[in-house]
């Protein structure tokens, strides 16, 4: 949220102290958002107590000031637009007394519980000025208020959280939340490589997360969560749990097993999207608000961290794993763990178990950067205690044998959709031989194979005669393109034969793109069907053929057709006198051609028909109906979007750049009505025809955009070829880059306009 430099400067106001009063509400609503509310008094941990009881004097310091110091508001706006107030305090008078005197090299010779109580009761910062609690609103309207780093650094670290994979007793589940004081916000650990892409301000994605709390946790946080380092306790960042992950882990579908919960299956290995949003974190742009502006006077006095004896006031809130704002380090073998007596209990010997296992887990990642190996074993190491029989581990799949099957079934797609050769390596990579490994099944994995990489690979197929390969502009690549395959080599001819043996025929339409068209709906008016009192069923589409239709009154042009057929026939309403003629009764003539008071003029004597063609009054009770579109996948008349009015267009403009008339640019909106994202688009078109592009996010003098949508403005003329590229219709274009399009969007929904002065292209 803050890694771009000053954006915790953002917002234009000076800060202002807090009143008394807001800072007694400011320090009740961060003691119930780190603490959980009422805990069970007949706990006689007096230790937990104590250190519990030393934080929250903390926190009444940090924010009450009784001491000295101030807390400052800053309102700031956020990247996405979003107001936040940004909670700042001042630096406090050191305390007479040893507490801020610790000997660094002390910390060496405490347990845990020393250093868990040695912690400071008052705030530990007397140099710097350091942000402390961040309050803003979502997307959904939901005010959040976040303890950041420097404040989480002053308190004592929150337990390691639990393995991916782990069972609980039921009892335990509602038990676990009643324990007489912990931190009510849960801690993620990660291994220390990925401290330094979050320190550049990246997501914490869900592959790269080593621990992981129990449901029943992250609900009571509400998806916040601390992320700290293997081996180094103290939290480098806060965020929160992205959303899908959230409801999908804490709110599983038919209620989950409630005795268990497995996380291995949402985080870890093999995972991918993003599993925490980061907030703040050690290096962004609220970490550099903090930083000292003399090494000396940090030297000379302030408050030690009692986990490492650094000082707070030096930049790195103490942290001797902290270093320059690039990453952080193990420190846990500087810490004696004396204190296990006092924190014995029955699952003892299996805690002490998974922690050698993390740490021997580490050791080969360090050694090897090989994730996956280390956390496919702890996996399979679980499961063999929760199931020996059913969860045995499979042996490992041939990659070789992977590769060899996805090679010649992309050939043969390639050979079927009539894919246009050359094409680079690597979209054939990316586009081809990835999306013939089955999706049920081993995935290949490049890096198990006998070849490593693609390329030797490739390279060994053309020696073999199956492809032929083309070489780079300077020669010095020799498998830079796929440029063609030789259709009657053996072994494609063979593998040919094993396929459709096993698969049935292979068509041209696997693999292929859909085509996407617009249907127009009729939606028929409450005061219409009140009159003619109309089969509610009909006019609300019971019955339509499509789920994603039915009950939502969007009728198609025959079902429009039939209701106003069916009230004919109901009312007997065929003229006997003429044929092909229809009676007009009263409710018919009310709702079809009685004007409206607004549309009635003065002294205007409206004469109502009583007989008229059929065909006229279908077309006239067409005209009354409310419109609404539907854009469908072709074939299988899949519905991907309905509603009301004209569908969205898609505009294309072209204008004469500012003192030329000879040169173009091209802009485009509206794409993202139809799936098509906007930085995508301007990266495939800049490849395809050999443009500059730039992205908008706000224009200036331009029409204002909807919410996440962008303007595309292309360098030249490219009217007619982002017409071709999204329609799918290469005929429109004779450009070579229009061809092979994937994105399909019916005719009807571009729109072209020319600027004064510019003539439309000649076919």
């Amino acid at each position: 949220m803050f890694a771009k430099e000053g954006s915790a400067t953002i917002g234009g106001k000076k800060d202002a102290p807090l009143k008394k009063s807001d800072r007694r509400k400011l320090r009740d609503r961060s003691l119930d958002i780190l603490f959980t509310t009422g805990g069970d008094e007949s706990n006689d941990d007096n230790a937990s107590e104590e250190w519990a009881s030393r934080a929250e004097k903390l926190i009444n310091d940090a924010i009450i000031a009784p001491k000295g110091g101030e807390v400052l508001s800053r309102k700031l706006k956020l990247a996405s637009g979003q107001l936040a107030t940004l909670f700042l305090r001042t630096p406090s008078p050191p305390a007479d007394g040893v507490e801020h005197k610790h000997d660094k090299g002390s910390a060496d010779h405490q347990t845990y519980n020393d250093i868990m109580q040695s912690y400071p009761t008052t705030w530990p910062y007397h140099q710097t000025t350091q942000p402390i609690l961040l309050e803003y609103e979502d997307d959904d309207r939901k005010l959040h208020l976040v303890p950041l780093i420097p404040l989480l650094a002053a308190l004592p670290p929150p337990l390691p959280s639990s393995p991916l994979t782990k069972v609980v007793e039921e009892s335990s589940i509602t038990d676990a939340p009643n324990k007489s004081k912990q931190y009510k916000i849960p801690n993620i650990s990660v291994h220390p490589q990925v401290s330094k892409y979050i320190c550049r301000g990246a997501d914490l994605m869900s592959a790269g997360i080593r621990t992981f709390p129990s449901p029943w946790a992250l609900r009571q946080s509400k998806g916040l969560v601390t992320i700290s380092i293997i081996g180094n306790p103290q939290p480098a960042a806060i965020g929160f749990v992205d959303r899908s992950l959230f409801r999908e882990y804490c709110y599983p579908k038919n209620g989950g097993n409630r005795g268990e919960y497995d996380a291995s299956a949402y985080v870890g290995v093999g995972t991918k999207g993003i599993g925490v949003t980061i907030v703040n974190c050690y290096g962004d742009d609220l970490w550099k608000l903090g930083l000292p502006t003399s090494t000396k006077q940090v030297e000379e006095g302030g408050s030690l961290n009692p986990l490492t004896g650094g000082a707070y006031d030096n930049g790195n809130y103490g942290n001797a794993g902290f270093v320059d704002g690039k990453y952080v380090y193990r420190i846990l073998q500087e810490i004696e763990e004396d204190d296990c007596d006092e924190e014995e209990n029955a699952n003892e010997d299996e805690a002490n178990e998974n922690e050698n296992n993390a740490v021997e887990e580490t050791a080969n990642e360090m050694k090897e950067m090989n994730l996956s190996d280390t956390n496919e074993g702890n996996a399979e190491q679980e499961s063999d205690n929760n199931d020996d029989e059913e969860k045995e581990p499979d042996p490992e799949p041939d990659h070789d044998d992977i590769l060899v099957a996805a090679f010649f079934t992309s050939l043969l797609q390639i050979l079927v959709n009539k894919t246009s050769l050359p094409i680079p390596v690597s979209t054939y990579y990316a586009k081809h031989l990835m999306d013939a490994v089955p999706a049920e099944g081993p995935k290949l994995d490049l890096k198990q194979t006998s070849y490593k990489k693609i390329g030797p690979f490739l390279l060994d197929m053309a020696a073999e005669g199956v492809i032929q390969l083309g070489a780079s502009k300077d020669g010095k690549d020799k498998c830079a393109t796929l440029s063609g395959i030789v259709k009657n080599h053996p072994d494609l001819v063979a593998f040919k034969k094993k396929w459709k043996a096993e698969n049935g025929a292979m068509t041209s339409s696997e693999g292929k793109a859909t085509k996407k068209a617009v249907v127009d709906l009729f939606i028929v008016p409450r005061h219409i069907a009140d009159i003619l009192q109309l089969d509610k069923d009909e006019v609300m589409a019971i019955n339509a053929k499509t789920e994603e239709r039915k009950g939502t009154g969007f009728l198609t042009k025959k079902e429009c057709n039939a209701i106003i057929e069916n009230y004919i026939d109901r009312e007997e309403l065929k003229d006997p006198k003429g044929k092909g003629k229809v009676l007009v009764n009263g409710p018919l003539c009310d709702a079809i051609y009685r004007v409206s008071k607004k549309n009635k003029t003065q002294d205007q004597q409206q004469e109502y028909p009583t007989s008229v063609k059929r065909k006229d009054l279908i077309e006239k009770f067409f005209n009354k109906m409310e419109k609404g579109h539907a854009l469908v996948e072709m074939p299988g008349s899949r519905i991907v979007k309905i509603g009301r009015g004209a569908p969205p267009s898609v505009d294309i403009e072209v204008e004469n750049r500012q003192g030329n008339k000879r040169k173009f640019f091209t802009r485009i909106r509206g794409m993202e009505e139809y799936g098509i994202d906007g930085k995508s688009l301007s990266n495939d078109v800049s490849h395809r025809f050999a443009c500059s592009a730039s992205v908008e996010s706000n224009p200036v003098g331009r029409p204002a955009l909807k919410k996440n949508c962008v303007e595309i403005v292309f360098q030249g003329r490219l009217d007619v070829e982002l017409t071709a590229l999204l329609t799918g219709d290469e005929k429109m274009s004779t450009h070579g880059g229009a061809k092979n399009s994937d994105y399909n969007l019916p005719k009807s929904v571009i729109n072209v306009s020319l600027r004064k002065g510019i003539a439309a292209k000649k076919r």
